[in-house]
């Protein structure tokens, strides 16, 4: 498939981009920096801002799937990856992209129950504003006509991939690794069971 990558070179999205090019997929990273990626087989960079829409429409053309992994610019920031996404998902629905993954956060809306009480807290307190980025991202993204599927992390590491990731929309999440997490969205590039769904993953 022809996939785009938004928030291509950010610690999960570059781990997305490597998995996707190794299992044969043409990519297109998109990122402010992505004219600074290595050159590899198969990879296209397109640089842009997702907060211009005529960019992101320009750049989401003839592909056959999208995987979002925006990243907030901080703790104040409570509109990025709402705007962002509403960008691409215009431009997915506008050119007919098949295939729409976007990365969120378990503790967002129906899956507030699966966090742990530390993750609870930070939420309430330092990290509200992007939980509420998050809640209206996804809204935004529910209303795309595409196979959507939104993807809620457990907290996030470094460590290795371990290969063993729980998709769960009632179980307790805890961490997750980013590389296991790249692989998973990856996986659900070429499986749209989970259409139209939000799922969380944990290890």
């Amino acid at each position: 498939m022809r996939v785009i990558v938004f928030g291509a070179t950010g610690k999960t999205g570059r781990h997305v981009l490597r998995l996707a090019l190794d299992r044969g997929h043409e990519v297109t990273a998109f990122g402010r920096s992505a004219d600074r990626l290595d050159p590899a087989p198969g990879l296209s960079a397109f640089k842009g801002d997702v907060l211009e829409p005529g960019s992101v429409d320009a750049a989401v053309e003839g592909h056959d799937g999208a995987v979002v992994c925006l990243g907030s610019t901080g703790l104040r920031d409570s509109t990025t990856l709402t705007a962002g996404t509403a960008n691409i998902v215009t431009a997915v629905d506008g050119h007919g992209v098949g295939r729409l993954l976007v990365l969120s956060a378990a503790g967002v809306g129906d899956s507030w129950a699966q966090i742990p009480w530390s993750s609870r807290l930070m939420f309430k307190t330092m990290l509200r504003n992007i939980l509420a980025d998050h809640r209206a991202q996804e809204a935004v993204v529910e209303q795309s006509g595409a196979d959507w599927t939104i993807v809620r992390s457990a907290v996030l590491t470094d460590k290795p991939a371990t290969g063993a990731v729980t998709a769960t929309k009632t179980g307790l999440t805890k961490r997750i690794s980013r590389i296991d997490l790249a692989g998973y969205l990856v996986d659900q590039i070429t499986d749209a069971s989970l259409a139209r769904q939000a799922i969380s993953v944990t290890t």
